[in-house]
């Protein structure tokens, strides 16, 4: 039985959350400005507007969302030809794997569209292409960019961007086998009049520049200011390999929900786009630095706020009913079982702890080994030296292809050379011991 003081003090609690329930739901939600770049999101940096009207840019064409791993995805489409994938991010880096699937997928006559803030990995590597470095970029201090594409057909139009934008350009490409299709200038805020500004800077332009339209100055900015302008750089490649071609783009804040509804800004990203085939789209959403990652059930209820405060009610509940409410109890007499052999359990639960922690490398290293274990009891090989010979040996034992077995064996040489791993990584070499394994 509750007395009337426990009783109020409950009260006064529940009051107390209702309150705090009421003004956090009806407080505004702050906008969130992380670079998301992802095909359902609305937010200011997501790329809902893009995808949504590809199907505008991209006349009657299928456009598909990809999300899974490049290679997985091309290994399934190694025959098409004439599509397009596009890959934008502020980050992206293809390995040597990636890089070799995506030049075979190019050279059959397909079009990859790369929109990021850098070229890196092995297909820049390939490619010949080569960025400022960051230092430059912080050393510069400069966060408003001016874009251009240089194609007569396009009338030369320029566009400003100013939150969000990095100053990135090519240091280095092959100008033989490298088109340029874009250029990039940074401003900087000086001393000055908007009317010098007006008068002075643009009257003393190149004549590439002399049908670009003006930059917009903010007109509720208090400080007058002029920018000044520099010598434009390369930030929009074409690159031919086979019968297709690679385009990098190194403003990818342009193809984001912001600037796609802002100052006509879309019509930069429909004539980026406009060098693409006229075949099937492929829109990548798994390489994605806001990409949604859900590995519980409890993540998912904590990242929605309605499930949020539920959770924490009904916790908050349950506290207080074991403090008010609850009594002592006789316990019942636990019923006990003969112990059981749990050794595949616990291996499973080691397994789980081991990759809920992040603790790929030594997944990996367990995996190799178990692997290798395999290998010496099932085909009496020595796994001592993974060299040439034992490649050879392995799979006339094993009755694999020369091919697949080399493939298993670098792989693993590969990653006992790395001292740190990703998820990526563990999944593919769980995927070649799956099918090395398979009868």
């Amino acid at each position: 039985m509750i007395d009337k003081r426990a009783k109020m003090i409950l009260y006064i609690l529940l009051g107390v959350i209702v309150m705090l329930f009421f003004f956090e739901s009806s407080r505004p939600r702050p906008l969130n400005w992380q670079k998301s770049f992802t095909s359902g999101d609305k937010i200011p940096f997501g790329a809902f507007v893009l995808y949504d009207q590809l199907d505008e840019i991209f006349k009657r064409v299928d456009i598909t969302s990809i999300d899974q791993v490049p290679v997985d995805f091309l290994l399934e489409n190694d025959s098409i030809s004439n599509a397009n994938y596009i890959f934008i991010n502020d980050y992206l880096s293809f390995d040597s794997v990636e890089s070799d699937y995506l030049m075979d997928f190019v050279a059959r006559g397909n079009k990859v569209f790369i929109a990021s803030n850098g070229a890196y990995g092995s297909l820049a590597d390939t490619l010949g292409l080569e960025t400022n470095s960051a230092s430059y970029y912080a050393y510069s201090r400069r966060d408003t960019i001016r874009t251009r594409l240089v194609n007569k057909s396009l009338k030369d139009r320029s566009y400003v961007y100013e939150k969000g934008a990095d100053y990135k350009f090519f240091e280095v490409y092959d100008t033989l086998n490298t088109k340029v299709l874009g250029e990039v200038l940074a401003f900087e805020p000086s001393k000055g009049y908007i009317a010098d500004y007006l008068k002075d800077t643009l009257e003393d332009e190149d004549d590439k520049y002399e049908n670009e339209e003006k930059p917009i100055i903010n007109g509720d900015d208090k400080e007058d200011k002029r920018l000044t302008r520099e010598t434009p750089q390369v930030n929009f490649v074409e690159v031919k390999v086979g019968d297709g071609a690679f385009y990098y783009n190194l403003n990818p804040i342009a193809f984001t929900n912001y600037y796609m509804l802002k100052d006509g800004k879309h019509q930069y990203a429909v004539e980026a786009l406009s060098y693409m085939n006229d075949g099937p789209v492929f829109f990548d959403d798994y390489g994605k630095s806001g990409r949604k990652v859900i590995k519980s059930p409890m993540r998912f209820v904590l990242s929605q706020p309605a499930l949020k405060w539920a959770y924490y009610i009904a916790l908050l509940g349950i506290i207080i009913y074991m403090i008010f409410a609850s009594k002592r109890r006789q316990r019942i007499i636990p019923i006990i079982e003969p112990l059981k052999n749990s050794s595949v359990e616990f291996t499973k639960t080691i397994g789980s702890l081991y990759y809920q922690t992040g603790d790929y490398s030594s997944i990996i290293d367990k995996k190799i080994n178990y692997f290798l274990e395999r290998l010496r009891s099932k085909y009496f090989v020595d796994t001592q030296k993974l060299d040439a010979t034992f490649i050879k040996r392995l799979a006339v034992k094993s009755g694999k292809s020369q091919n697949f077995t080399e493939d298993v064996i670098l792989y693993i040489n590969k990653l006992r050379a790395k001292s740190v791993h990703n998820e990526y990584e563990l999944k593919q070499l769980n995927k070649r011991i799956e099918a090395f394994l398979k009868d």
